[in-house]
């Protein structure tokens, strides 16, 4: 690949996530001073927009989808490898469990801090509704590594008046741990390794694509946490 196509490539990159720490990344909501949450029943939903069941990898290419799960790898030739990786990871990446993830993560926190009873269903009478949406997922190579930038809304709603309790977006970009198989737990752990790269992607297997994204979107889901935790403390 020419020299200066691929520093052009590192610079948009570096734009694009300048753009995304820096420049905000949606709306924020904190009135837990006017409702109750202690000892509640609370219903999680989630929601993932129909684009997103669709994933789209771009190889040596860069651009930017508003709702295609996007893929771009920048720094993989041959067409034999490409096709490789673009079938793994179209089959290892699931909106539905990334958004699960992230969802299980404020429910954790909801628990922890306000003791409340999750429930299953609308039949449970919960008095209040938290939703989790997946708004976008991209995965970006730069000769750095790979990363995924996931962005998250959590809304959480009193059922009996429909107003908003608190919403919060957050658009961090994670970087994308290496995993292994540990018989030892019978589970996927991150390594000691760092964030892979794309030669190393191509080795994995489609279920080490998957544990690696899935440890992604707990990190995602922290960022919720943080910041969910930061409210919570300065109202109280």
């Amino acid at each position: 690949m020419h020299k200066k196509s691929i520093i052009r490539k590192i610079l948009i990159f570096l734009s694009f996530v300048f753009i995304i720490n820096f420049s905000g990344c949606g709306t924020h909501i904190n009135e837990f001073t006017k409702f109750k949450l202690t000892n509640k029943n609370i219903l999680f939903k989630q929601y993932v927009s129909p684009d997103l069941t669709r994933v789209n990898v771009d190889i040596g290419e860069y651009h930017y989808d508003q709702s295609l799960v996007t893929i771009i790898l920048s720094d993989i030739g041959g067409t034999i490898a490409e096709n490789s990786v673009r079938e793994k990871i179209q089959n290892a990446i699931n909106s539905d469990s990334i958004t699960y993830a992230i969802s299980e993560s404020i429910s954790d926190e909801m628990r922890t801090y306000f003791n409340t009873n999750i429930v299953e269903n609308l039949d449970e009478n919960p008095l209040f509704i938290v939703e989790t949406r997946l708004e976008r997922f991209r995965i970006v190579s730069n000769t750095s590594g790979i990363y995924a930038m996931i962005d998250t809304r959590i809304i959480l709603t009193d059922r009996g008046t429909a107003k908003t309790v608190w919403e919060n977006t957050e658009c961090p970009n994670v970087p994308i741990g290496d995993v292994i198989y540990d018989f030892t737990c019978n589970r996927y752990i991150r390594t000691t390794k760092g964030v892979i790269n794309a030669v190393r992607l191509m080795q994995m297997s489609e279920e080490e694509i998957r544990a690696a994204i899935n440890i992604a979107a707990g990190e995602a889901g922290k960022r919720q946490c943080d910041q969910l935790r930061e409210d919570i403390a300065g109202e109280n």
